[in-house]
């Protein structure tokens, strides 16, 4: 949303009560403070149902943590991998694409956030999975091996919930199947 007429055209297609919502002003807000890397970046937590899906502004979350987390050490979550593997909930073309080529930054888990006593790595699975497919491929399968992280209780990643009428007007909610462009 880099020119006038871009804000304006897309104001014009999400509903306006989305639009002035507080978490829309501030992804906009955090969009036009960075110029052209500005990405809106949503975790979804799946639910039981699609209305039971729970949506995180990432970009925002990340943000913040750099200023007013703590960074910690973590172990390496093994068996987590090995989940999100065997789920599909990482994408293995990003991680051999994307993770391995960009800068580590340290991951982000959310206390309680997948319900409570159920911690969530709310920014940072691929990585998680790209670190233990490393240490695998090294030989230090189920090693205890030190993860960088910011551990935000449930007050922190909370401010950082997208509601679930704005992440419908902005199409968050949409499976991947369902936005394209029509190109085969």
């Amino acid at each position: 949303m880099s020119t006038r007429y871009e804000r304006r055209k897309a104001k014009k297609s999400v509903d306006q009560r989305a639009w002035n919502h507080p978490s829309m002003r501030r992804i906009r807000r955090n969009m036009l403070a960075s110029g052209s890397r500005a990405a809106t970046e949503v975790y979804r937590l799946e639910g039981k149902t699609p209305e039971d899906h729970t949506y995180f502004d990432i970009f925002s979350m990340r943000a913040w943590a750099l200023e007013n987390a703590q960074e910690v050490i973590t172990p390496l979550p093994w068996d987590r991998a090995e989940r999100l593997i065997a789920t599909g909930a990482v994408d293995p073309n990003r991680i051999q694409d994307h993770t391995i080529r960009t800068q580590y930054h340290p991951i982000i888990i959310g206390i309680g956030a997948a319900g409570p006593g159920n911690d969530q790595i709310l920014d940072g699975a691929h990585r998680v999975v790209a670190l233990c497919l490393g240490a695998a491929a090294n030989g230090m399968e189920g090693a205890p091996l030190p993860v960088p992280a910011y551990v935000l209780q449930p007050d922190e990643w909370r401010r950082f919930l997208i509601p679930r009428f704005v992440a419908k007007a902005l199409g968050f909610d949409r499976e991947f199947d369902d936005i394209s462009d029509g190109a085969e």
